[in-house]
């Protein structure tokens, strides 16, 4: 790996503001201008839709031959993130997955807190089950919010009956809104993104009027019995390392058939930044191969 490269987006990060200090719409809006740093291949194709009142993007590779849509879940701690801060990254999975992604806008706190993301989550899953006329199976993946929000709709989709997904795929998945674990403290001095203070407040943001215990909230207090075969991917310098960790041994603990990678050296969702650390890109090769192996 290029060390300068590294150190050059450490830097970056440390250096990024956090949305207490300038307000979320002006975190959002940085969010949204980072985002031209990443330009999707020209070759993938984006169609915009809606599923109701949801903002969706279909995200089309060039060489589709998996008989796989995935839908993909963006993080962004529930307050912030979109279809154009993710694309990129959405494309990439697209890419190496050899499959369509559906990309969503679901509602953002303080707005619309808890249960709307989860809602419009459940929404656009339950439209793909109706308008697949491919008979397409039906992948998740989800980063870091969106890897929790990914969680608590497999639940959902259980609790409700519905056709379980054939895979699902988590990036530093958020998946305990409580932020108990030790790792939180353990990596607060190596974690460029996240620290306990942030997450605290957006746990409470999302979360609103209702405990962050909830299991639709904090969705790794669920049975994990029954789900679907999972993927995990962490890098072990950030303070969500235990979240990935606990998930995998309860998944495993309950018979689910469970793949965990913890990258040395990496830093949350370090997947963003494929267009520049080979290691993020070696992880999503893995994602792909993941995917179209379990379809």
């Amino acid at each position: 790996m290029n060390s300068r490269v590294l150190s050059s987006i450490l830097r970056h990060l440390k250096s990024m503001p956090t949305f207490d200090q300038v307000g979320i719409k002006r975190y959002r809006s940085l969010l949204e201008v980072s985002a031209k740093a990443f330009k999707p291949d020209k070759d993938i194709k984006f169609q915009p839709i809606r599923i109701n009142q949801i903002k969706a993007e279909k995200i089309i590779p060039k060489d589709i031959s998996s008989n796989t849509i995935i839908l993909f879940l963006h993080g962004g701690g529930y307050i912030a993130g979109s279809i154009n801060s993710h694309r990129d990254l959405g494309s990439r999975i697209a890419k190496y997955s050899k499959a369509m992604v559906l990309l969503i806008d679901y509602r953002l706190a303080p707005e619309h807190p808890f249960p709307a993301g989860l809602e419009d989550a459940l929404n656009s899953y339950e439209w793909l089950l109706n308008n697949n006329p491919e008979q397409r199976q039906i992948a998740l993946a989800g980063d870091s919010a969106g890897g929790g929000l990914t969680l608590a709709l497999i639940a959902k989709i259980k609790e409700n009956k519905l056709p379980m997904p054939c895979a699902a795929v988590f990036l530093s998945p958020w998946v305990d809104l409580e932020n108990k674990n030790k790792s939180i403290k353990e990596k607060q001095d190596v974690d460029p993104m996240l620290d306990k203070k942030m997450l605290d407040q957006t746990a409470k943001l999302y979360a609103n009027n209702h405990l962050v215990s909830d299991p639709y909230i904090s969705p790794i207090n669920h049975d994990m019995t029954g789900l679907c075969p999972i993927l995990i991917h962490v890098g072990k310098n950030e303070v969500l390392l235990d979240d990935s960790l606990i998930l995998a041994q309860k998944a495993e603990n309950a018979g689910v058939k469970t793949t965990i990678e913890v990258w040395e050296n990496m830093f949350h969702v370090f997947q963003y930044f494929a267009r520049y650390l080979p290691k993020a890109k070696k992880s999503l090769k893995k994602v792909g191969l993941f995917i179209q192996g379990n379809h």
